[in-house]
């Protein structure tokens, strides 16, 4: 499998591209002359360019019009075996930038129809890059998801022992009962509880953190044996402390276990959550 060169250029020397082509917008990165590493291998892209625009670097694709636009490209991008392999091309271009700059990724997908237009928008907002490409230097996102399994029969039992004093001291059949009449709420208080233990840890975490961000929980499980999501938080954080933030969520894990919650970190992952938003220029 070949490998291809990365070309770089200013925008003041754009090079040619042809009519049935787009450009395909990877990342935006700190423009480093010096930078000697090759990319990873080609095979989806015509060409690769690094384009530089002041002290922003955008890392292009040059590919085929017909792949994202009209009624064959709708169908290609149903089609989960031509568009998973882009999808990961994708990921690792922007993986392979964070080696040797911080980054601002862009979505998959994400085309301007010449290196004019993309210079234009580059230009519009050089300095909002240029300054969240200086936030995130030398820091990782990493994503904490806190779920629950809350409607298992020892859960329950737990949260009514909390919530109603008797419990204990009813018969199997009143206990049954009450269950069936008071399920949802107990339930909901179970989640209120779940919640606010992950958002207080979340708040001891802040010292290891530049930057939290709290995203929508989508509570419904993905199967039967699935636990329910009950916050999902991303986290900035510098490298030096990453260990340190591990080594505290392995501590609470094991503490949030007897409440039958688990809490998960995952990552590194490129800053897509702290992205500021870049509006197209007028």
């Amino acid at each position: 499998m070949n490998k291809i060169d990365l070309e770089r250029n200013s925008a003041a020397a754009p090079p040619p591209i042809a009519g049935e082509e787009v450009i395909c917008l990877f990342a935006f990165a700190q423009y480093d002359g010096a930078l000697e590493r090759r990319p990873p291998e080609a095979v989806l892209e015509r060409r690769l360019i690094l384009h530089r625009v002041g002290s922003v670097a955008a890392l292009i694709g040059v590919v085929p019009v017909a792949d994202y636009c009209g009624a064959d490209a709708e169908r290609r991008l149903a089609d989960v075996a031509w568009l998973a392999p882009r999808v990961r091309r994708h990921a690792a271009l922007v993986d392979w930038a964070a080696q040797w700059s911080s980054v601002f990724p862009a979505p998959f997908g994400t085309l301007y129809e010449s290196l004019d237009s993309l210079t234009a928008f580059t230009h519009a907002h050089v300095a909002t890059i240029a300054e969240f490409l200086q936030a995130v230097a030398g820091k990782e996102e990493w994503e904490l998801r806190g779920s629950a399994r809350l409607d298992e029969a020892e859960s329950l039992d737990r949260l009514a022992r909390a919530a109603w004093p008797d419990w204990c001291e009813l018969t199997p059949g009143k206990r049954y009962m009450r269950l069936c009449r008071d399920r949802n709420a107990l339930i909901e208080q179970g989640r209120a509880e779940a919640g606010a233990f992950i958002c207080a840890f979340v708040m001891d975490l802040k010292p290891l953190t530049a930057t939290v961000r709290l995203h929508e929980a989508n509570r419904r499980p993905n199967g039967a044996d699935e636990p329910e999501l009950i916050a999902r938080y991303s986290l900035l954080v510098a490298k030096p402390d990453v260990a340190a933030l591990q080594e505290r969520v392995r501590d609470a894990s094991a503490r949030a276990s007897h409440g039958h919650v688990t809490i998960a970190l995952s990552g590194p992952w490129p800053p897509f959550s702290f992205r500021p938003d870049l509006k197209a220029p007028h």
